[in-house]
């Protein structure tokens, strides 16, 4: 089997290049123009006239500082359309339905709505107008509907895929490589095993049994009755129960409970959630045969999730964006890269000791979050994990070509 390649566009342009490059190019080192062509370079043999692209990004949350800039999205939209095909640009909504609020009003967490979901989209700059093409949830209305798939994963049986991305005919994962506190590393794998889940798949990813009612909890009020929507609690003797053939993993029914009575009866070990996103993001991918690219953008490598909104300082310099064919090859070269990349003072890098190059940082820092958590000291997150979990699934290989690639205009000799 030959080594998959991964092209990488550094960050870094010369100094050099601003008097060789005409003023009207210098536009084309610019890592939105490179994650465009990066992007026409994977699709080019793949792609017909009138295919269509999911595009899959994360909208971010409200406040969140870093996620992907619209115009790395809006460029790689322009390049779907010059290669024929007909691109839209897609999330998913979380788990859950209601959307909470502080004593300010803020909403927390708006991606349980999808009005919400859609206006903390707009507020970050995704919109129709702005991408030039549709910006939706790709399990609109509310994340109920899933397009299922059987795997074969130690855990994961079935995957749940947004129906918007299943019924896409290319799909191409644009993701904002950072540091994650459950897998380490949020890139390829996240965006997709997580980000294209529906919510019942994205239940299954973090929970190993269906929901269950704490009886000594549950006061009987019947909220849970009137708003689950495949009617799939009754009550019992004054108690709420679940028929576990009805219901859908959506979580509604734990948002508009006050006893807090309903529970997932086990939850899995940090490894075992690792394995099942890895095993999850197989089962799509494998969906999809041979027609799925992925880009990782290197840049604001913060210390935690987008979903957070509060991130911090990134842990280390902007690198640049990667690309493969091979997803797990992709996320390996981005984590090689940032590894082997000096922290950056003031950052949790900084704090968790690993500003050497050179020094383990995503697993480093992603203990440390979860040492700050009372009672889970013991949480232990490694991107190794995923990796590993992804390469037995027969989804890519961690070894890799890594390719340097520029799509600028090139620079010549200034002989003035």
């Amino acid at each position: 089997m030959s080594v998959p390649e991964v092209y990488f566009a550094e960050a870094h342009v010369p100094i050099e290049y601003i008097p060789r490059v005409p003023p009207t190019k210098w536009y084309t080192h610019s890592l939105i123009y490179q994650t465009k062509e990066l992007a026409g370079k994977l699709l080019s043999d793949i792609i017909n006239l009138k295919d269509s692209v999911a595009v899959k990004i994360h909208f971010g949350e409200r406040y969140s500082q870093y996620y992907i800039r619209p115009a790395y999205v809006r460029k790689v939209i322009d390049k779907i359309k010059e290669l024929g095909g007909k691109p839209f640009v897609c999330d998913t909504l979380f788990s859950g339905s209601k959307v909470l609020r502080d004593d300010a009003g803020e909403p927390i967490w708006t991606r349980r709505s999808l009005k919400e979901g859609l206006e903390t989209a707009a507020m970050n700059g995704f919109t129709n107008e702005t991408m030039g093409c549709p910006v939706i949830f790709a399990d609109a209305p509310e994340g109920f509907q899933s397009i299922k798939r059987s795997f074969n994963g130690k855990y994961i049986k079935k995957v749940y895929i947004a129906p918007a991305i299943a019924e896409a005919d290319i799909l191409l994962s644009l993701a904002h490589f950072k540091c994650h506190d459950c897998m380490a590393v949020g890139g390829t794998l996240k965006n997709i095993g997580v980000g294209c889940s529906s919510k019942q798949g994205k239940w299954w990813i973090h929970h190993s049994s269906k929901l269950g009612v704490d009886k000594s909890k549950c006061t009987g009020c019947g909220e849970c009755v009137s708003v689950c929507p495949v009617s799939a609690i009754e009550m019992h003797q004054g108690k709420a129960f679940i028929i576990a053939k009805k219901c859908i993993d959506c979580a509604t029914c734990i948002d508009h409970c006050e006893p807090v009575a309903f529970t997932s009866k086990t939850f899995p070990t940090i490894e075992e959630q690792e394995t099942r996103i890895a095993e999850t993001a197989a089962g799509i991918i494998d969906y999809f045969k041979e027609k799925a690219v992925f880009i990782n953008l290197a840049i604001d490598i913060a210390p935690l999730c987008d979903c957070d909104p509060y991130q911090g300082v990134p842990i280390v310099p902007d690198l640049g964006v990667l690309a493969s064919k091979d997803p797990v090859a992709l996320d390996r070269a981005c984590i090689d890269i940032v590894n082997a990349s000096p922290g950056i003072p003031g950052s949790m890098a900084e704090t968790a000791k690993a500003l050497t190059p050179g020094t383990e940082k995503f697993n480093t820092v992603a203990k440390m979050r979860w040492n700050a958590t009372p009672g889970a000291k013991h949480v232990t997150p490694d991107w190794r994990v995923m990796l590993t979990t992804a390469e037995k699934a027969e989804l890519g290989t961690q070894s890799y070509k890594l390719i340097k690639v520029n799509f600028g205009y090139p620079p010549t000799k200034n002989n003035l």
